[in-house]
């Protein structure tokens, strides 16, 4: 998550991707509260490659 955050700061995306980005991040939270960490990971790998990463 921390990964994510800080690639996600200075990404230049478009409105599209912003949301898409901010839903996957809340999906893998969500996961990560439930300890369901290897779901959590996906949802955020997932996103990385929406912002490219």
């Amino acid at each position: 998550m921390k990964t994510l955050r800080a690639a996600e700061a200075p990404a230049k995306l478009s409105a599209g991707d912003k949301a898409k980005v901010s839903e996957l991040e809340t999906k893998g939270i969500e996961r990560c509260n439930a300890d369901d960490d290897k779901r959590a990971d996906d949802f955020f790998a997932q996103a990385m490659k929406v912002m490219g990463k």
